[in-house]
């Protein structure tokens, strides 16, 4: 069985990131997007928000791939890895947005069709990688707190050399 100390680091990366997840870019997002007409700069608060929790996230967590305790290790990797999956949606979603925009400035494409692009190949992937990833760690915070072990972990986390 693990230490309540266990458990609580074990637990965090998986809060940390579910809150970015749930409460940030689906809860936070409802209500930035329904008054972004009033308030343009609003559409800023959800990517900064997330650009912090992203960044804690993996700024602290090669410490704690070094934690004596295997499931601490294993939690923190799990997390990192999937924070580093999201921000590859961050960057696809970039790149749609820079697209859209280079459409809209300099082809001189119409407002719908720009939105079209914007929605098909940015926000709706992001969002759709945002549920899936939801879903997977919230099981693994299920874990984290009932204490269970993990099915497979990876060798490198066996041996406590995780980057």
């Amino acid at each position: 069985m693990y230490t309540p100390a266990e458990m609580k680091a074990a637990r965090l990366p998986h809060e940390l990131f579910l809150f970015n997840m749930v409460g940030n870019h689906i809860l936070l997002n409802v209500i930035v997007l329904s008054n972004i007409n009033v308030k343009p700069m609003l559409g800023l608060i959800v990517p900064v928000i997330s650009l912090l929790i992203i960044s804690f996230l993996l700024l602290k967590g090669p410490a704690h791939l070094r934690s004596d305790s295997l499931f601490v290790r294993y939690h923190w990797h799990l997390v990192i890895k999937r924070t580093r999956i999201f921000l590859i949606g961050y960057v696809l979603l970039a790149i749609a947005f820079l697209l859209a925009w280079f459409m809209y400035a300099y082809v001189g494409a119409m407002k719908e069709l720009v939105i079209a692009v914007l929605a098909g190949l940015g926000l709706l992937p992001v969002m759709a990688l945002v549920i899936v990833l939801t879903v997977m760690d919230s099981e693994s915070l299920s874990q984290a707190i009932h204490g269970r072990e993990p099915t497979k972990v990876p060798e490198k986390l066996l041996q406590g050399t995780a980057r």
